[in-house]
């Protein structure tokens, strides 16, 4: 007799789309090995390495509480080592750029509107520097939304939440491989110019720490700020309010700040819509114990 409740394991759909997306990623590796050489194993390991993390956490939270958050917020680990990872495996897989077909369409869609959104009051250099600290709170975005929903006592609206919020990040990730773009950057030795000392330390920061350049199509700081803000206001509308001027500045930073087209921004906006619709009805159908329960069922076992 099968046994379809995966009580023992602590899987949940966050952990299944998390393995799913490794799965699919190594199978990339896979096919890149000889192009990526010795760095394929390398990313394979990292890969290993996540997968373990997730059962582990997983089967922890079930023989402890204290291991629970651990395996709830396990994505705020998983999201940017993987993101890391993806930079070879975008060059093998799609070594062409988009930048110039982007850019031609940013003039022909928007004429001279792109121009206009990124010298916004002239660029003084305190406005790039709030505009920068906008940029980088997409980071804190996603994790004020999730601790808020935690707080609940019935977790299932946050593990939905988390779910699409994942599922927009890999999303975007497939995006980065279809259509890899630089989006208009900066040359560092230019960013000097242009802002004050903070706005200097974020290039810095991104610069030192993103393994991964073309990830400007779709706009990923667009799509997983808007998704957050929708679930926000079906959670608190005072948690809305709070989180609505952040993520408008995201939104604008991500032109003003010349690291994404516009029509980076809009492919963003559009997938953040279709992950907000997507996302909820897809989490139950990868629930671990639902999978089970259709895989007997094809196999004929009650």
């Amino acid at each position: 007799m099968l046994a379809l409740n995966d009580s023992e394991s602590g899987l949940n759909a966050v952990d299944v789309l998390n393995l799913l997306a490794l799965f699919l990623l190594a199978v990339v590796v896979a096919f890149f090995r000889r192009q990526l050489g010795e760095e394929a194993f390398w990313v394979l390991g990292v890969f290993a390495c996540l997968s373990i993390f997730v059962l582990a956490a997983a089967r922890l939270s079930v023989w402890h509480s204290l291991w629970e958050p651990v395996h709830d917020f396990s994505v705020v680990l998983l999201i940017p080592v993987i993101f890391d990872t993806l930079g070879p495996l975008i060059d093998c897989a799609s070594p062409g750029r988009w930048d110039t077909t982007f850019s031609e369409l940013d003039a022909r869609l928007f004429g001279d509107f792109p121009r206009l959104w990124r010298s916004v009051l002239g660029r003084p250099s305190w406005f790039v520097d709030l505009t920068s600290l906008a940029y980088v709170s997409y980071y804190l975005v996603p994790i004020v939304v999730a601790v808020v929903l935690y707080r609940h006592p019935v977790r299932t609206e946050f593990r939905r939440v988390v779910f699409t919020i994942a599922l927009t990040f890999y999303a975007s990730y497939v995006g980065y491989f279809v259509f890899p773009t630089m989006g208009p950057r900066i040359p560092q030795a230019e960013s000097l110019l242009i802002g004050g000392p903070f706005s200097h330390g974020v290039r810095v920061f991104i610069e030192f720490t993103e393994r991964t350049r073309t990830d400007a199509f779709p706009s990923g700081h667009t799509a997983v700020a808007l998704v957050c803000l929708y679930f926000a206001w079906h959670a608190s509308r005072r948690v809305f309010a709070g989180l609505l001027p952040f993520v408008g500045g995201i939104v604008f930073s991500t032109v003003y700040l010349h690291y994404h087209y516009v029509i980076d921004v809009v492919a963003g906006a559009v997938l953040a819509a279709g992950c907000a619709w997507l996302g909820p009805r897809l989490e139950p159908f990868l629930e671990p114990q639902g999978v089970m329960k259709r895989f007997a069922v094809h196999l004929g076992i009650r």
